[in-house]
């Protein structure tokens, strides 16, 4: 045993080998900076820490790009929604209805890019965002939920029946999604 009283750490085979490993290396780094542990003793929430220490590890940024795809800016939206070579200005797509817009953690509004066909906003997605309201679902569950293939609509995402123009089966999994998240 060494003198902080742990030489290994001890995981259950539940744990993927890359945590088993990024967690012995970081009690390592520990032991080094803090020996006796009477620095980290003193914060009050290690929850806190931990998870800052996950977010420089993991980037959810890209995450959330591999799951949703790309995103576009205010600025870029309104060149995309553009009527007559006239982009709209900033102001008006932050305020415009319809819109799947998401708050990133730094307080950044961006659009997922998948909303977006033909130079304009994918027919009924206003209408699902209406069924699943914001108090039932973050913006960001809706997004996930609107990209990733259903059951009950065999086996197809959302947003691929909006681009067919099915819009009537989409809605009534919003609705039921919205009921089951109210229970």
């Amino acid at each position: 045993m060494s003198a902080a009283g742990v030489e290994h750490l001890d995981v259950s085979a539940a744990v993927p080998a890359s945590h088993a490993r990024l967690a012995e290396s970081l009690l390592q780094e520990l032991q080094l900076r803090d020996p006796d542990g009477s620095r980290l003793g003193q914060v009050t929430d290690l929850a806190v820490l931990a998870a800052r220490a996950a977010d420089s590890a993991l980037d959810t940024a890209e995450a959330w790009t591999e799951h949703l795809g790309g995103f576009y800016d205010a600025t870029t939206v309104g060149r995309l929604l553009s009527r007559g070579g006239r982009p709209v200005s900033r102001q008006a797509v932050h305020k415009r209805k319809g819109l799947l817009a998401l708050t990133t953690g730094s307080g950044r509004v961006v659009y997922p890019a998948f909303q977006f066909v033909g130079g304009g906003v994918l027919p009924g997605l206003d209408a699902v965002q209406r069924a699943v309201p914001e108090e039932l679902a973050s913006r960001w569950t809706l997004a996930s939920w609107l990209v990733t293939p259903q059951p009950q609509l065999d086996g197809q995402s959302p947003v691929q029946l909006l681009r067919e123009g099915s819009v009537a089966p989409v809605l009534t999994a919003a609705r039921d999604l919205a009921s089951s998240l109210a229970a």
